[in-house]
């Protein structure tokens, strides 16, 4: 028996150093295998083609990448800061933490209860005008085009891909990725991208220009409010001189030293002026009222004096007004958004209608099962072009048509240059004109700071020696203190007139200056 297991142990081991020998040489020549030429070459075909595709795949979805660009460029312009070419910019670190209170009516109310400065009416205006708001939606709305343009050329390949060169039939199940699907959608979606991003740039501007009247409006109501008020503490300030000139007056009478029509005439200058003083009180709850309006808040909100501030009188030069104006004008720029949509819109039109460069002889498209054998049924590519699909029928029966609209739509292009020329001819006339009323304002206030006050003083103080000293007359006296009055008035309202009128220029020339 043990001689049995002896013999069985030596052939097991016999057998076991054999196959050793055989799997080092199998290994050996799997790992040094190389297939056949042929193998080979329908190998590389095959990454040659799935890499071209990729390609093809990586252009459609760089157009898209372009697309999703542009949108995420313009919304930064929705912000309040705007961009590099905005009309106004406000302190970022400021804007942010009276954005934060004022957002509510309670908070908006109690910033302007305090008093507020111009700068910070500006930046109430930039947070709660209605019309930014509604123009700030607006231009989300023409935002998501972008959206429309990318993804309409994606459903529309999907579907060809999938469904409509889906062949169920014969064949494997694979979707044909027609050659016809790479041109013209590449080149067509690249036009509606711009397309949208000239209708986009149109609503930026147009928000821009809801920005740039609104922070107009404040600034005139500002200034207006200054005068107003400045005009009040003058009027009370004479009434009160007239009062004591009527009571003097009256005693005088009483004496018998001045007669009755002197009396009758302190009289109506006093009455006049406690009812000018009634009419300043009301305009000037007009122009809080405007501003309530600027500011959407309840009617019955309480707001304060506005701090008293000096307008810039620095005068800029007409001639780089003029270019910068036709640079900067919220309106131009909107036309040429307008025009260079409209041209984009006219190319994308041409490119559907009109007919192509290649006669499409070249197109093929990989339907092997179709085009190839004994059973093909339709040619591999084209070897004819004809005019007509039958009997006296041409091939686009409408082509007509959409010719006379592409005529119709040169006609409309060529009519918005002519408003571009016009409108940037109407805007050097405005900043002409808004810059002599700014000239004239600066001039007239030095004339009456330097000059009329001082000269308007030193009659009424001669008047009023004279009368004391009875070598003047009482109606003498009183039409010095009403110079007085309106000199100063008028002094008043040729600096709000500063203001008003740098207002009125910034918004002619489309930036604060």
């Amino acid at each position: 028996m043990k001689t049995i297991l002896r013999v069985i142990v030596t052939l097991s081991f016999c057998a076991t150093a054999g196959c050793s020998s055989n799997y080092r040489e199998m290994s050996s020549e799997l790992d040094n295998y190389r297939p056949p030429s042929y193998f080979q070459s329908i190998a590389d075909g095959t990454k040659a083609a799935a890499s071209l595709s990729t390609e093809q795949d990586l252009s459609r979805d760089e157009g898209r990448r372009q697309l999703a660009g542009m949108r995420q460029k313009w919304r930064k312009v929705s912000g309040a800061s705007g961009t590099a070419d905005t009309f106004y910019r406000p302190e970022p670190e400021r804007f942010r933490r009276l954005s934060t209170a004022a957002r509510s009516d309670a908070g908006a109310a109690g910033v302007l209860k305090r008093g507020y400065t111009l700068e910070t009416l500006e930046m109430l205006t930039l947070i709660r005008n209605p019309g930014i708001h509604a123009a700030e939606k607006r231009l989300q709305a023409e935002l998501q085009a972008f959206s429309q343009v990318a993804e309409i050329d994606a459903v529309l390949e999907q579907y060809t891909a999938f469904t409509e060169g889906l062949m169920t039939g014969v064949g494997p199940m694979k979707g044909k990725d027609s050659v016809r699907m790479k041109f013209p959608f590449p080149g067509v979606t690249a036009l509606k991208g711009e397309v949208v991003d000239a209708s986009v740039r149109a609503a930026a501007e147009s928000l821009e220009i809801a920005r740039r009247d609104a922070l107009t409006n404040a600034r005139k109501t500002y200034w207006n409010l200054l005068y107003v008020r400045k005009s009040q503490s003058i009027t009370s300030e004479t009434l009160s001189l007239f009062q004591r000139l009527e009571s003097v007056a009256q005693t005088r009478y009483k004496a018998g030293n001045t007669s009755f029509q002197d009396v009758i005439k302190v009289t109506i200058e006093s009455r006049i002026l406690e009812e000018d003083l009634v009419t300043l009180t009301e305009r000037t709850r007009n122009l809080e009222s405007m501003l309530l309006d600027i500011l959407d808040l309840p009617p019955d909100t309480a707001v304060g004096p506005p701090v008293k501030e000096t307008p810039d009188r620095r005068l800029p030069a007409l001639d780089r007004l003029h270019p910068l104006a036709r640079d900067r004008r919220q309106e131009l720029r909107r036309l040429r958004a307008q025009v260079g949509k409209m041209e984009r819109m006219l190319e994308l039109a041409e490119t559907m209608i009109l007919p192509p460069y290649s006669l499409g002889l070249s197109y093929y498209d990989d339907e092997a099962v179709l085009q190839a054998g004994s059973a093909a049924v339709k040619a591999s590519f084209f070897d004819r072009t004809t005019a007509a699909v039958g009997a006296g029928l041409p091939k686009s029966p409408w082509f007509g048509t959409n010719d006379a609209w592409l005529k119709g739509t040169r006609s409309s292009l060529a009519a918005l240059r002519a408003d571009l020329r016009k409108a940037a001819a109407a805007t050097d006339n405005h900043v002409r004109n808004t810059w002599f009323e700014m000239d004239r304002a600066v001039r007239e206030e030095i004339l009456y700071r330097e000059t009329v006050v001082d000269l308007s003083k030193s009659a009424l103080d001669v008047s009023t020696r004279g009368y004391e000293s009875g070598t003047v007359s009482f109606a003498d006296v009183i039409a010095s203190y009403t110079n007085w009055l309106k000199v100063r008035l008028a002094l008043a309202r040729k600096i709000s007139d500063i203001g008003v009128a740098r207002a009125e220029l910034e918004q002619a020339v489309g930036v604060s200056l």
